[in-house]
């Protein structure tokens, strides 16, 4: 940087070695304003497919490649990127794996003498029954060369597990976790709140480091997060620790102060959250395991409550909430439509 001439932009920093230094930098250049902000996970995965397409050695089935990340995933996240719905650690981990899958679905038809274009459902339906990895992450892929006419006749199921498969062992593991959460002061505070809101709250990590300050309001009669549609009431001693994070949280970055960042989670780069995948490892660490503990939370969620009132409260899309419903075996439907209908008139 130091033999340029001009200014210091984003194509400066994209010509050096990318190690997580310069990372760092360009994080703290853009807190301080130096830098515009960008969608760097947009920047990297848009590299990621370009040197990933290059790989494929077939012309034709690196063409479909390319049309299909281009068409399918880079057009509809640069339309929503200025909107600051930006890709998440666990979408761009996704999307990696559906592209890849998709490459070794062609390499696999183009060893067996086929192709997109002569093969039929009982090659696929052969595929799906295979050991391959990730085998049934061809459904996009197959849904969008089906629909431009690259192949015909074929389709991907869609493959459903049962939600409540990682559970806790034992049934009340999950109220024994949340005490040790809420009273064991030698654990940092932002693992404790961020392990409540899986075990509670049936939240997601990655959901958990998007909040901001702004979920979090103080009140007459307490501490309210909003999570969905409608705030929660946070009883204590979780609302204590809430806003005890909103006063101390600073992640691990050197440039920046606490209060010049929104993030309840700060991460390790300046004006940046914490990832999902690092609160995930974090609370592995104090030996909860997060997707178990959401799935619980969910099951026993759903079990009390109507859909409806689970969608608004959590933020869940209410389709989620009521597979959820229908797994915890919730059979009020006629008091959920009751209430769905009431949220209309009053919108």
């Amino acid at each position: 940087m130091a033999a340029e001439r001009g200014e210091v932009t984003h194509e400066v920093l994209d010509r050096l070695p990318q190690p997580r230094s310069i990372r760092y930098l360009r994080a703290a250049l853009v807190s301080t304003g130096v830098l515009p902000e960008r969608d760097e996970l947009l920047v990297r995965f848009e590299k990621w497919v370009a040197s990933t397409v290059e790989e494929v050695q077939d012309p034709a089935e690196r063409q479909v490649i390319r049309t299909f990340t281009t068409w399918f995933y880079l057009r509809r996240l640069r339309r929503r990127s200025p909107r600051r719905r930006r890709i998440t650690s666990g979408g761009y981990n996704f999307m990696r794996h559906e592209i890849r899958a998709a490459i070794r679905l062609l390499a696999w038809l183009r060893e067996r003498g086929a192709s997109l274009e002569t093969c039929t459902q009982s090659d696929i339906d052969q595929w799906l029954s295979s050991e391959e990895s990730g085998r049934y992450a061809v459904r996009n892929f197959l849904t969008w060369v089906v629909s431009r006419g690259h192949a015909h006749d074929i389709t991907v199921p869609t493959h459903t597990t049962s939600r409540g498969q990682e559970m806790l062992a034992e049934v009340d593991q999950r109220w024994a976790l949340s005490r040790r959460l809420l009273h064991d002061t030698t654990i940092a505070t932002m693992d404790r709140v961020a392990g409540c809101l899986v075990l509670l709250y049936g939240q997601s990590c990655t959901r958990i480091a998007a909040l901001t300050t702004s979920h979090v309001t103080k009140t007459h009669d307490g501490v309210q997060l909003q999570l969905g549609r409608k705030p929660l009431e946070i009883p204590e001693p979780l609302a204590g620790l809430v806003l005890e994070l909103v006063d101390t949280r600073r992640g691990h970055a050197v440039v920046g102060h606490t209060d010049s960042t929104p993030w309840l989670f700060p991460g390790a780069f300046p004006g940046r959250p914490m990832d999902g995948v690092s609160i995930t490892a974090r609370l592995n660490r104090i030996g909860i395991r997060a997707r178990a503990g959401r799935n619980t939370a969910l099951m026993e969620l759903a079990g009390e409550l109507p859909a409806v009132v689970l969608s608004g409260l959590l933020g869940i899309h209410i389709y989620t909430a009521t597979l959820w419903a229908q797994e915890a075996g919730n059979t009020r439907p006629g008091y959920a439509a009751e209430v769905a209908r009431r949220e209309l008139r009053k919108n």
